[in-house]
């Protein structure tokens, strides 16, 4: 009987972890503003954020007080963007805040499900980058951004918490920059086109 429990006991903890929002996918949809509760986490993960409309679009984080503390996606128009979250200690996300005018998908994915960070990487939006490893030694990234909005790049640790902040301007820039130690991913905020390339 006894074995028969623990067995159970050990089935129960494990549909628990195939539901954590830190294992698995979640995906809302939805047309026009809207109030999203989703599972409270302070894990890092990604947002995966698709609009169609013409008119202004955002999302915010919202913690479990309904407080705006993270702003996810913000443009005039529509939107294919990857954003992260809950990369500062403290973040908790508790619900989505939308605005829109029109149709939306969000997508929430764990952090280990962002884009793949190759020696040459483009884009034309916001985006989330992953190494298959932390970074290691002296190296170097050659950013470019030809947009003419606010543009930033920010360092991730594996944890998924800000390191530092790689290039950060108004406007196109071009210049390379050092690639922290231990850098895993990389987070993109653009409204144009861009490039990192690793050295």
């Amino acid at each position: 009987m006894r074995t028969r429990m623990l067995v159970f006991a050990a089935l129960l903890a494990s549909s628990f972890l195939v539901s954590s929002p830190a294992q698995a996918a979640a995906t809302y949809r939805g047309d026009g503003d809207d109030v999203v509760d989703v599972p409270n986490t302070t894990k890092p993960g990604i947002a995966q954020i698709v609009y169609d409309g013409d008119g202004y679009f955002s999302v915010w984080g919202l913690d479990a007080k309904g407080k705006e503390t993270q702003l996810l996606a913000n443009r005039a128009g529509a939107y294919d963007g990857t954003e992260a979250f809950n990369i500062d200690r403290g973040d908790k996300l508790a619900a989505l805040k939308v605005s829109a005018d029109g149709p939306w998908t969000i997508r929430l994915l764990p952090l280990s499900k962002a884009r793949s960070w190759s020696i040459t990487t483009r884009g034309t939006d916001n985006d989330v980058l992953r190494l298959s490893k932390a970074s290691a030694g002296f190296r170097k990234l050659a950013i470019r951004y030809t947009g003419d909005g606010y543009f930033s790049v920010w360092a991730l640790n594996s944890s998924g918490r800000r390191v530092d902040l790689l290039a950060n301007k108004a406007g196109a820039y071009k210049g390379t920059v050092p690639l922290p130690a231990g850098t895993r991913y990389a987070v993109v905020t653009a409204d144009d086109a861009w490039s990192i390339v690793r050295k």
